[in-house]
């Protein structure tokens, strides 16, 4: 019998693997920038923690825009890499010695995210005491060709990058201070966020681990809560700065008052609450309002999860969580505004850190998150939508109000144009409550509501029809016909919060058969 012979393994790792972790690695590109930010913020946490260089308050994350606009840097002060072990670390693909307990970044991929959207990607650093810098430069545009489909099975990864890479040294004075920067040049297909100052500071205001606002009334609350928490916030200071501009600094975008969908004037917060884990891995605040709708600020909008003060994903992570109780609870993440922030040493964030590791750890908080936050959540949404159908009295008050006025109108014939004009006014504000209130109410109280707005609407059109003028005849037809679409638009818009698929879709089979409704 013929005996078993061992066959060496040689593994080849193609340029596609580059690719992956490049090109592939986020779904947007503007992730690279959170990348480098988080890779800035470990590189000062290690000299504030672990080697004593800087004070905590010293921190600075500068982001540079080139005079050209056609570069950006992103540089820091923390403690920078040795002469010794910078061009090996900053070519180590997938390998990294950070500690994944206590840095923000740690698998050694984000560095080279960047290369998807810049022609040159160059790093430069400087440790302490050292008489030498650093540069690595990535040719980008040069890599992308290379790890193209057509090309991309040619080369080993290693053969690639030692293509592309090159690393030099200069002279430094040992006294200089210490840093670490990352450069993007000649920008291709590349997110707006690094061509624009604007949109870069509303990015980083959601994802940086920075403070919050002087004038965000929760502000002092949520610091002082936090000292006693089981997980710290964590903050540096990060600037944006422009040529011939002053620094502008980036806080959190939490501010006095935040616009909410078809509410006129901007809403306060009305209170806040925290919560703590059961098993001590996370902790919350949340805000409350007293008015029902969503925020319309995508910046601010949503209960949000942050590892070391660094936004995991967006609203995603929360929203997944409110569905497991409920599909149709999913909207309710849009209602508030809040963050959750988690232990690093309890769970991990996946590689394009959009969500976390599954994990035994992750199971159990994500269940502790929606027993509580997002229970508490759903309930404060109803308690608030129910007070507003509770103001079905005042709404039919109000209407009752609005019919004398309009009564007065009519025995004068409507001569009084100027008084005409401001009750037509006060009544589209009225008809526009009502119908902000049919929204979030119940079979009974949509009855009385719909009842309400048709007599406001009638009202109005009389009123508008003897504000212009005289005409042969009115087209009361098209009148009815408007009337009718912005009922049934309201009552479709109920169906579809509370009727199952089967049952939707029928109703809008009936609807568009009887009534010609959506009209093309």
């Amino acid at each position: 019998m013929a005996g078993t012979r061992n066959i060496e393994v040689d593994p080849y790792f193609g340029g596609f693997v580059l690719e992956t972790l490049t090109i592939g690695m986020y779904e947007e590109t503007r992730n690279a920038i959170r990348e480098y930010v988080q890779n800035g913020f470990d590189s000062i946490q290690r000299a504030v923690n672990k080697l004593h260089q800087l004070r905590p308050s010293d921190g600075l994350i500068r982001i540079i825009f080139d005079a050209d606009g056609a570069g950006i840097r992103i540089r820091d002060n923390g403690a920078g890499l040795s002469s010794d072990t910078a061009v090996k670390t900053l070519t180590s693909i997938g390998a990294s010695a950070k500690d994944f307990s206590t840095d923000a970044g740690f698998r050694g991929i984000g560095r080279l995210a960047g290369v998807a959207f810049c022609e040159t990607l160059t790093f430069t650093t400087k440790a302490s005491g050292e008489s030498a810098s650093t540069k690595v430069v990535f040719d980008a545009k040069k890599m992308r060709e290379m790890m193209s489909p057509e090309r991309g099975s040619r080369y080993t990864a290693q053969q690639l990058l030692k293509d592309c890479v090159k690393a030099t040294q200069d002279d430094a004075l040992a006294a200089d201070l210490p840093f670490f920067e990352v450069a993007m040049r000649t920008f291709v297909e590349a997110p707006k966020e690094v061509t624009s100052a604007t949109e870069m500071a509303l990015f980083l205001e959601q994802v940086s681990p920075v403070d919050y606002r002087d004038d965000f009334p929760f502000a002092d609350a949520i610091r002082e809560f936090a000292k006693s928490a089981p997980v710290p916030i964590e903050t540096v200071k990060i600037v944006i700065e422009e040529p011939g501009q002053q620094p502008k600094p980036v806080l959190k975008p939490f501010t006095a008052k935040f616009a909410i969908q078809d509410v006129e004037a901007k809403v306060a917060l009305s209170d806040k609450k925290f919560y703590i884990s059961p098993t001590k891995q996370w902790w919350a605040w949340v805000g409350k309002k007293e008015v029902p709708g969503s925020y319309t600020d995508e910046e601010v909008r949503g209960i949000r999860v942050r590892a070391k003060n660094i936004q995991i994903d967006g609203t995603a992570v929360v929203r997944e969580i409110f569905q497991r109780q409920n599909k149709s609870n999913g909207r309710y993440q849009d209602w508030f505004i809040g963050e959750i922030f988690v232990d690093p040493k309890a769970i991990v964030p996946n590689a394009r850190r959009d969500g976390f590791e599954d994990t035994k750890a992750w199971t159990t908080i994500r269940g502790e998150i929606g027993s509580s936050v997002c229970k508490d959540a759903g309930t404060w949404a109803q308690d608030v939508s129910n007070q507003g159908q509770l103001s079905l009295e005042k709404l039919t008050q109000r209407t009752e109000r609005m019919v004398e006025d309009f009564e007065s109108l009519r025995r004068n014939a409507f001569r009084n144009g100027d008084r005409t004009l401001k009750v037509s006014s006060d009544m589209t504000k009225l008809h526009s409550e009502v119908s902000r209130a049919s929204r979030n109410a119940d079979a009974s109280t949509l009855s009385s509501l719909q009842s309400l707005g048709a007599r406001l609407l009638d009202m109005k059109t009389e009123a508008v029809g003897k504000l212009a003028p005289p005409a042969p005849e009115m087209d009361t037809d098209r009148i009815e016909n408007e009337a009718r679409d912005a009922l049934l638009g309201e009552l479709m818009a109920v169906f579809e919060q509370h009727l199952e698929l089967p049952c939707l879709t029928s109703v809008r089979g009936i609807v568009r058969r009887d009534f010609g409704w959506p009209r093309s």
